[in-house]
């Protein structure tokens, strides 16, 4: 039995009818790489089932504190049973792009049950017109609630679940599995004193060694010379109340490509160059609308931290992150003034997040007690509290690195493979970066009300990098500049 985190529970609180906070993937299959010459949905199950050892969080459930007056606990089920959490569908013909974004969008805005371990997969069969996949594919959707994985966390998951090569290494796991009994609650409130004793001890010194910093940090964010961007940013179409709806939309790019942008600029990273994009894409959606901020849209960035440094140093489950709070420079015409912006401002993000000091934020967030917590949440949701404040930033987007080598599931190479996000009140644009075996994926997930035409965003993506390749130094062959990846 593990409890959760401050940020974990955080998530857990913001959870609503229209708000699930749940992460996802898609993964798109080769099936024609399976030894056996045919992939069943009962040879994925057998693997799965044989991998579970590997990641004990598929077993975890969440058991709150009566009147949350102290954080949930993680708990192995005992009643786990795989068969609810795995679902077996197919696309009808001709399965292509668009209707695999559209049935993954369905998908990914249905809440998970939280009276179970929180998570979901489908094996899609039936993709069989999607480019770079060759017919008869498979597809593996998966939802985590973000209380229980991180970035981080989603790729150890991956790693569990995935081989080298097509031969699959099932090893047969002989050692008995041990669950948790449930706590009751009378149990789980007598920890909550002891909790709450050890808490009010940590709190003291949390104070003592950050209040000064930290103060001082947060007043340096709200001036406005200050290169944080926290609660500067312009309201947008994305930064209201979200609707239950989603879209998801991806687009892919070679990753030489990339790294031809980044080496031609000093100093730029591959997120600096894949967030020009994003910010070009977003400048140019939003100009077509008629509804472009002269002021810069900013971008909260998620940070993974050290786990050990976290506020609760023995979690092995959950989030560690820290956040940066950039600007992504919508406000400049020009992509190479944009991108040298962009790199910048990350740099001095990344400085202003060492001032506050990742391990100082999640300390911080400790010190509010559960009950306070959870009563600004409900009173933020009764409220509508969104369509009223300030939004904090823009939209979030997130860089996740993969594996730069090819992996196979249940003998089928991994073809494809991209990121979905959450999207919640003031929030509702995600974008997911990930970069798999020399290609780089810019996916997003958005409320279908703030975005009903994710086809023309992916178009004004595709036009900003365009834009900027055709703007990098002439030193590189034509052909070569001009080359892209598209779904």
């Amino acid at each position: 039995m593990e409890q959760l985190s401050a940020l974990d529970n955080l998530f857990l609180n913001m959870e609503t009818g229209t708000t699930p906070m749940h992460v996802g993937s898609l993964a798109i299959y080769d099936t024609s790489t399976v030894p056996e010459g045919e992939l069943t949905f009962k040879a994925v199950m057998k693997n799965l089932e044989a991998r579970l050892h590997k990641a004990p969080m598929m077993r975890y459930r969440h058991v709150p504190v009566a009147l949350g007056i102290d954080y949930p606990y993680w708990i192995a089920d005992p009643d786990f049973d795989i068969e609810f959490h795995v679902r077996h569908i197919a696309l009808p013909k001709p399965g292509d792009w668009r209707q695999l974004c559209i049935q993954f969008a369905r998908l990914h805005a249905r809440p998970l049950d939280m009276n179970r371990p929180p998570w979901e997969m489908y094996v899609i069969e039936g993709i069989d017109n999607v480019d770079g996949v060759p017919e008869g594919g498979m597809a593996i959707v998966l939802k985590a609630h973000h209380a229980l994985v991180d970035g981080a966390s989603g790729m150890q998951l991956m790693a569990a679940l995935h081989d080298l090569t097509p031969a699959r290494s099932i090893t047969k796991y002989s050692e008995p599995w041990i669950v948790d009994r449930v706590p009751n609650q009378i149990e789980l409130i007598s920890r909550a004193g002891w909790n709450g004793m050890r808490r009010i001890a940590k709190r003291g010194s949390v104070m003592t060694r950050y209040a000064r910093p930290l103060l001082g940090g947060l007043s340096r964010c709200l001036t406005k010379t200050s290169t944080c961007n926290l609660m500067k940013a312009p309201r947008t179409r994305f930064n209201g109340k979200v609707s239950p709806h989603r879209v998801f939309e991806a687009m892919s790019f070679d990753l030489k490509l990339v790294k031809m942008v980044k080496n031609s600029q000093p100093k730029v990273t591959i997120n600096d160059v894949m967030m020009a994009v994003v910010s070009g894409g977003l400048r140019r959606y939003l100009k077509r609308k008629g509804e472009l901020p002269d002021e810069s849209l900013t971008a909260m960035v998620p940070v993974n931290i050290d786990p050990t440094r976290n506020d609760q140093k023995g979690a092995t489950q959950g989030n560690h992150l820290s956040f940066m709070f950039p600007r992504i420079f919508t406000s400049e015409a020009d992509p190479l003034e944009r991108l040298r912006a962009i790199n910048k401002a990350n740099r001095a993000a990344k400085r202003t997040r060492e001032d506050l000091g990742g391990q100082e934020l999640m300390d911080a967030a400790s010190l509010m007690p559960s009950t306070v917590t959870n009563l600004l949440m409900r009173s933020a949701v009764k409220y509508k509290l969104a369509g009223h404040i300030k939004p904090l930033f823009n939209t979030i987007i997130t860089n996740v690195p993969g594996p730069q080598f090819p992996v196979y599931h249940t003998g089928a190479k991994l073809q494809k493979f991209f990121g979905a996000g959450l999207s919640y009140d003031t929030a509702g644009l995600f974008h997911v970066i990930f970069s798999y075996n020399g290609v780089i994926t810019i996916s997003i997930t958005c409320c279908r009300k703030m975005m009903p035409d994710p086809e023309m965003y992916m178009d004004c993506l595709k036009q900003s990098w365009k834009e900027l390749l055709a703007a990098i130094p002439q030193s590189h062959p034509q052909e070569e500049r001009m080359a892209t990846t598209e779904e």
